[in-house]
């Protein structure tokens, strides 16, 4: 079978359930391994139908070809691409007058960036933010560590992150960075209406430069023997913490 460039299959009950939910128009054929059979399955199935989605029964042969390496818990879509956006995404958010959005800083492990994506649409995140280069986008990968978040929180691709952040800062938006040599504690950091949580990569954290420009940087003070915790752990730790002072 080959699939058209803007096209993709995607893998996993949560993620094609997530864009049946929240992008219909976009799925074209449902594919269902033929020894599967639970009520989940099922109702994806019956959704599909509701949306106008081609169902298809397949064998294991066909999950190894196209889902390979992937827990693909016998369900697949085809479906157009979810599209990075630009930069004129960014500028229409920052008019809002409430907003939560997620900075990567070079993050390249699509595990991690998965695993954020998920965090942030657990968190209801207005966006994920990432610079063009040396960083991971939506990858396969990506789309099914985060079960579904890839489909609910856009996800922008900036060509200069400082340059971002600074046009962030004159829009009113508090940049609050995690390092674990950050000066506050992230219990006391006090949050405005309008935050950004900067991640760094999973081995050199924060990058120069985009440490200069945050207003604070937090930190996370383990008890234990562990230097650091996981970049996506720190992750979701801190956006919830947003979400519960904000």
């Amino acid at each position: 079978m080959k699939i058209e460039e803007d096209k993709e299959i995607i893998c996993g009950i949560n993620i094609v359930e997530a864009v049946l939910n929240s992008r219909p128009k976009s799925a074209k054929v449902l594919f269902i391994l033929d020894s599967k059979s639970n009520s989940r399955v099922k109702n994806i199935s019956s959704k599909a139908q509701s949306c106008g989605v081609e169902s298809t029964l397949k064998t294991k042969d066909f999950f190894s070809t196209y889902c390979k390496d992937q827990n693909h818990q016998g369900l697949a879509l085809l479906c157009d691409k979810r599209l990075e956006e630009n930069e004129s995404l960014l500028d229409k958010l920052l008019n809002k007058e409430s907003l939560l959005l997620l900075i990567l800083d070079h993050m390249t492990d699509p595990q991690n960036v998965g695993a954020c994506l998920r965090s942030a649409a657990a968190a209801n995140v207005d966006a994920v933010i990432v610079p063009k280069n040396r960083s991971c986008h939506l990858s396969p990968t990506v789309r099914k560590v985060s079960s579904g978040g890839s489909e609910l929180v856009p996800f922008v691709v900036v060509t200069n992150l400082v340059r971002t952040i600074k046009k962030m800062k004159l829009s009113g938006v508090n940049i609050v960075g995690a390092e674990k040599t950050g000066n506050e504690d992230y219990k006391d950091i006090a949050f405005g209406k309008k935050n950004a949580l900067v991640i760094g990569s999973e081995d050199k954290g924060l990058k120069k430069l985009t440490s200069e420009n945050c207003d604070n940087l937090i930190r996370i003070d383990l008890p234990g023997n562990v230097e650091s915790l996981n970049a996506s752990v720190a992750c979701g730790i801190l956006l919830f913490e947003f979400v519960r002072k904000i």
